[in-house]
């Protein structure tokens, strides 16, 4: 069948790299050629080969998440040889307009589980497409980052949620630790909200050296440098773990066991807080989180070491 060939997503970063390997299998099975990306533009870096969504779906924005396409985008989609559109915590009902190639994901899994990218996985075996033909991770790294020169500890100490992020003054204390015994230059990394909120001069004040990343590309070029990544549950620590960096993340309200980074070298990290978590992908109710206030130095730092060890992905 020809035809162009679209992928729907407007979520998160962190939600965006959990679907890669959906997006991957719906574009082995349907064809390598003529896909777009309908989301923000700058992750057509994590995509090769794909291209912008066309202007008659851009100029209306993201509307596809109410109940009626306008008529330009319908007429669009029902040209797709294949659309792959993720919702929220249901498939988005207007995926059935494009046709029969539609394929409607939901990118949240129930409360009980299972982990995000199983979700989407149990989710395409229900609508037939076939399994990956052959491994897609590697070639995948090499395109995003082809060449990598480890050789610092990066920390990305924010996220799309503040009640998310460990206390500064613990990872402080964490950089130094790590510094002694690892014998690693640490960068400090800041997006836009972490700039916006301000805050980060103690941290700064044990880094060797800041970035300032305002787009997935520069944070790639830091990524590149990453001997060891430490993070919270954020996109940049998801974008870390999916590259085959040794990555750290601290959970506190949400729930590792769902929101886990994908990679072959993870650690999550817990306080093991009573109340947590709290949330299931939704809005943070908690004031004042304890479950990130109570995440102990110890236990970043052995999680630090452990992953350097290579060993397989666990949470403590």
């Amino acid at each position: 069948m020809s035809g162009p060939a679209l992928v729907y997503h407007a979520g998160g970063l962190g939600d965006f790299v959990l679907s890669l390997p959906a997006i991957i299998r719906a574009v082995q099975h349907f064809g390598a050629e003529g896909w777009h990306l309908w989301g923000p533009p700058e992750r057509l870096a994590l995509l090769p080969g794909f291209a912008p969504a066309p202007t008659e779906l851009t100029r209306s924005g993201h509307t596809l998440w109410g109940d009626e396409p306008a008529p330009q985008a319908l007429h669009f989609l029902r040209e797709c040889r294949a659309v792959v559109a993720f919702g929220g915590r249901r498939p988005p009902a207007w995926a059935g307009l494009a046709g029969d190639a539609a394929l409607a994901v939901a990118s949240f899994p129930p409360a009980g589980g299972p982990w995000v990218p199983r979700h989407h996985a149990q989710q395409l075996d229900g609508l037939g497409v076939p399994r990956p033909r052959a491994p897609w991770l590697p070639a995948w790294r090499r395109h995003v980052l082809p060449d990598p020169s480890p050789s610092e500890i990066v920390l990305h100490p924010g996220s799309g949620d503040p009640k998310k992020n460990l206390p500064a003054s613990t990872w402080v204390e964490t950089l130094r630790v790590l510094r002694r015994e690892l014998d690693l230059p640490v960068r400090l990394v800041l997006g836009p909200a972490e700039q916006e909120r301000g805050g980060w001069g103690e941290l700064a004040g044990v880094s060797d050296a800041v970035s300032v990343c305002t787009t997935i590309g520069e944070l790639l070029g830091v990524l590149g440098r990453s001997a060891l990544f430490l993070g919270n549950d954020s996109g940049a620590s998801h974008l870390a773990a999916i590259l085959g960096i040794p990555t750290v993340a601290v959970f506190g309200p949400s729930a590792p066991a769902l929101w886990r980074p994908l990679g072959p070298r993870v650690r999550a990290v817990t306080a093991g807080a009573a109340c947590s978590p709290c949330t299931d992908g939704g809005p943070i109710a908690c004031p004042g989180p304890r479950c990130t206030a109570e995440v102990r130095v110890a236990d970043l730092v052995e999680a630090a070491k452990g992953v350097l060890r290579a060993g397989p992905a666990a949470v403590r």
